[in-house]
């Protein structure tokens, strides 16, 4: 991962911060002693989320119409490529492959002067996206679940997830209007990407009479060419490169247009605006020590939704799971380890303990106290 760059201290990067505040426990469910382990928890959790496919938790006794029976409140979420029923339920799915079959990639790239491209959308989305959805019908589900006191189960589909983000839905279609346009909005007066002198990029957006007003007054040409998007698309991009991206963000803030640099990752993370905000924070964690995260996305007046500690190895938790939720000694879990039950991140690149760990000194690891 990124040239073997992407390990701290271990454990992979993405891995810590996607994981914060969560409890890692180490289950082999398939094991008599495991699945009875395991129902316990059930009956005490609020919500049960499986990524698997589609029937196999059901083999193991573990779906949601056997899981209702010794926990009717709870919210079950099964999270597949297509869902839980049709034609193409039993096929795997990854990213690409949801954007593909979604109908979202055939929105991106070009279709015109006989450029015929289109793209993957970089990160993935195809697993972002279905998982916000996700905690949007769960959220729902709680409320639900307030009101009339009955659990439910939630069938999320990875390919109809995505299908909801695109605006148009059939309107390419059916109009035969609107075709894959690029960096550029095709229904805006004025909006796309564009490269400055100094060989930056810049977004810029009219969106309102005014702002094209505005616009209009520094690009020649460009009352002229509205209504043609390839024309203004041109006109402003004449007008971008003759400036340096300092120049055409200072017009920006003079003509109130909005216009903003395209930024890397880098750019990001040092931008003084998201540390002021704390959309990027640094912490120090217990395990492995200073880092810095992604901060919560949103403001919450009176609730502490910050990043508590980032992502441990699977199993880390095992012993403090089983006697904070269950009751178990610390013995009994050394047992289920014995016997196979419980199990450990076993050396697995990616997911291990910062160097220099040792096991019987950590309090957390052995069950004695809590994280926080």
């Amino acid at each position: 991962m990124w040239g073997g760059k992407g390990f701290y201290k271990g454990m992979r990067i993405d891995y810590l911060y996607l994981n914060a505040n969560k409890y890692f426990l180490g289950l082999d469910f398939r094991k008599e002693e495991g699945y009875r382990l395991l129902i316990e928890l059930v009956k005490k959790a609020d919500v049960f989320v499986e990524n698997m496919e589609p029937g196999t938790l059901d083999r193991y006794g573990l779906g949601y119409l056997q899981l209702r029976e010794v926990n009717p409140w709870l919210i079950y979420v099964s999270a597949s490529g297509y869902g839980q029923f049709g034609p193409l339920h039993r096929l795997p799915s990854y990213d690409i492959i949801g954007q593909a079959e979604s109908g979202i990639m055939d929105t991106t790239g070009w279709e015109e002067d006989e450029v015929d491209e289109l793209y993957r959308l970089p990160d993935y989305p195809g697993d972002w996206l279905p998982s916000t959805m996700a905690v949007s019908a769960v959220l729902a589900a709680l409320i639900y679940r307030e009101r009339t006191g009955r659990g439910q189960y939630i069938d999320l589909s990875q390919a109809a997830s995505l299908q909801r983000f695109m605006y148009h839905f059939v309107y390419m279609s059916a109009s035969g209007r609107l075709k894959r346009s690029g960096f550029f909005d095709p229904f805006a007066p004025v909006s796309g990407v564009f490269k400055t002198r100094d060989g930056k990029y810049v977004a810029i957006a009219a969106m309102t009479e005014g702002q094209v007003k505005a616009l209009a007054g520094e690009v020649a040409g460009l009352v002229e060419a509205l209504g043609d998007r390839w024309r203004v698309f041109r006109v402003v991009q004449e007008w971008a490169s003759g400036k340096m991206l300092e120049e055409v963000l200072e017009a920006g803030r003079r003509l109130k247009v909005p216009i903003q640099p395209v930024m890397t990752d880098i750019d990001v993370l040092r931008d003084p605006w998201r540390w002021e905000r704390g959309s990027v924070v640094r912490i120090n964690d217990r395990l492995y020590g200073e880092i810095v995260v992604p901060g919560p996305l949103f403001k919450m007046a009176g609730a502490d939704i910050g990043v508590r500690w980032v992502a441990r190895p699977v199993g880390y938790h095992n012993k403090l799971v089983l006697k904070k939720w269950l009751g178990y000694s610390p013995e009994e879990a050394d047992g289920l380890v014995q016997r196979d039950v419980l199990g450990y991140w076993d050396g697995q690149p990616g997911n291990m303990p910062p160097p220099g760990w040792k096991a019987e000194e950590d309090p957390v690891y052995q069950g004695e106290r809590d994280e926080v």
